[in-house]
């Protein structure tokens, strides 16, 4: 079987999907999958376009299947730490970060913080670690520190839980990380406290105390830019905190200081 033929069956399982289903998807047949998935035929590029489209394959998918193809491949696989890429980090400093009036923040896929804002330095920068390295925003927040700031931990860890295991399905670190803060027993009162619950509420916040500071209800906004077509830019996430209440607005836009 060729490289190509093992991506693409690959990609056909993971969706559920039988060699018939798909052909009929792809207004094809099932005897030209079959030829593709075994090798005995190569896709054309138009194919291929044609696979990505219908599959709706993300773009990290789509530079996978373009280079087990061997034809040439319309996407560029840049590195981290490339001049377009910082480029792109700072547009969306630029853009998105300042321009929210709360703390803000560019993650990649382990959750190392690659970007901030000013509203977000001012308020929690004294919580992050210091050095060269960019601070992982994952290891704070499961630290026994963190853990003391928040009010209703058990509420915030169901949170928190549910968005890490996601992610750990993607992310060998953040899934080491979730095992050790599992082995910790940082989520053990969270089955409880859902038990409990009864009915659950339309938003769970996060009730943080700063050090000497205000209590805070926190909830955040994740998001992409929808145009985005390199894998690295992709993967990141753009998270916008968001105070729950008219009390943690204010608190907030005081502790952030004037734009």
């Amino acid at each position: 079987m060729t490289s190509f033929g093992h991506v693409l069956k690959d990609i056909r399982a993971a969706r559920g999907m039988s060699q018939a289903k798909l052909a009929l998807a792809l207004d094809s047949t099932q005897r030209h999958l079959s030829f593709l998935e075994t090798g005995r035929s190569l896709p054309t590029a138009s194919f291929l376009a044609r696979i990505c489209r219908t599959l709706d394959l993300n773009i990290a998918q789509r530079v996978n299947i373009y280079d087990a193809s061997g034809l040439a491949n319309p996407y560029a696989q840049r590195d981290i730490r490339s001049e377009e890429i910082h480029a792109a980090l700072d547009m969306i400093e630029v853009r998105v970060l300042k321009n929210w009036p709360f703390p803000a923040l560019v993650l990649d896929p382990d959750w190392n913080v690659l970007r901030s804002n000013s509203a977000f330095d001012q308020i929690f920068g004294g919580l992050m670690p210091q050095g060269n390295a960019p601070p992982n925003l994952l290891e704070v927040m499961m630290s026994e520190m963190f853990q003391g700031l928040v009010q209703n931990w058990d509420e915030a860890a169901g949170i928190l839980f549910y968005r890490l295991q996601r992610a750990a399905a993607h992310s060998p670190r953040i899934a080491q990380v979730l095992r050790t803060a599992q082995s910790q027993g940082r989520f053990t009162g969270m089955e409880h406290h859902l038990g409990e619950l009864g009915e659950v509420p339309i938003f769970l916040p996060i009730r943080l105390a700063l050090p000497n500071g205000p209590v805070m209800e926190l909830s955040s906004l994740l998001g992409k830019l929808a145009s985005c077509q390199d894998a690295l830019i992709e993967g990141l996430e753009i998270e916008l905190m968001v105070p729950l209440t008219e009390a943690s607005e204010q608190s907030m836009r005081g502790l952030a200081g004037p734009k």
